[in-house]
């Protein structure tokens, strides 16, 4: 899960600025296509309307202004066609006439805005300057967990869980999986050299030697007659 969090998400993120990207490219493409077909008919701007996009940062916040314009046209077969555009002129209000510019055949693909237009081309360009820093960014991201962040996190994750058996001094030692090397006497398999072999047979069976055997039969009869006193037999008379 870890892993998927890190990976995904940039992964996601680079995804969305490179349909970004492509999506400026054909722009770009259908504008020149357009500029370059030769076909002009006149249109007629039926609406003009503003859109504003506002975006919040923590505390902060900013926002941007695009106008819109919606324009009617009739193609050289006579076919009347309405398209919505971003990025006109200020200047082209409701009911002005405008000249509308689409490639052969493809009228859906129509554009009021003039053959090298400007303000269009900085756009866009600073427009896929930027989403191929952002892809960039998301990609440096994800090598950099793979390359630098992983590799350490499981080196300390390894570090931790040896930290417990080094403290406690309880580390398993590990068992040999071959047989005995008698030739190797470093071999932690065989048996120290030197050491008994089965059970000892030659214990004490008896108490050992000097010590005393005989006990007295009786208990001593001669005691003292009496114990001394602690007090005094005489005391002294009152002093004079």
């Amino acid at each position: 899960m870890f892993d998927f969090f890190f990976l995904a998400l940039p992964g996601l993120m680079a995804a969305g600025g490179i349909a970004g990207m492509v999506w400026s490219v054909v722009r770009m493409r259908r504008l020149r296509a357009a500029w370059r077909s030769g076909i002009e008919v006149p249109g007629r701007c039926l609406r003009l309307y503003a859109r504003t996009v506002t975006r919040r940062e923590g505390a902060r916040s900013s926002s941007s202004t695009t106008l819109h314009h919606v324009y009617e046209f009739t193609t050289a077969e006579g076919e009347v066609r309405r398209f919505e555009e971003a990025g006109g002129s200020a200047t082209v209000i409701e009911g002005d006439s405008v000249v509308v510019r689409y490639p052969a055949g493809r009228p859906e693909r129509a554009t009021a805005l003039p053959p090298g237009d400007v303000r269009t081309r900085v756009g866009m360009t600073l427009l896929l300057g930027f989403l191929a820093l952002f892809v960039a960014a998301c990609v440096g991201f994800g090598a950099f967990y793979l390359g630098v962040f992983k590799p350490g996190k499981e080196k300390v994750t390894e570090r931790i869980e040896e930290i417990p058996g080094e403290v406690s001094g309880t580390t398993a030692p590990r068992r040999p999986t071959g047989p005995a090397d008698p030739s190797n006497p470093s071999d932690p398999s065989n048996p120290l050299e030197g050491a008994p072999e089965g059970f000892p047979t030659n214990l004490p069976t008896g108490p050992p030697e000097g010590f005393p055997s005989d006990f007295p039969s009786a208990f001593p009869s001669a005691f003292p007659s009496a114990f001394p006193s602690p007090f005094p037999s005489v005391f002294p008379g009152p002093a004079r």
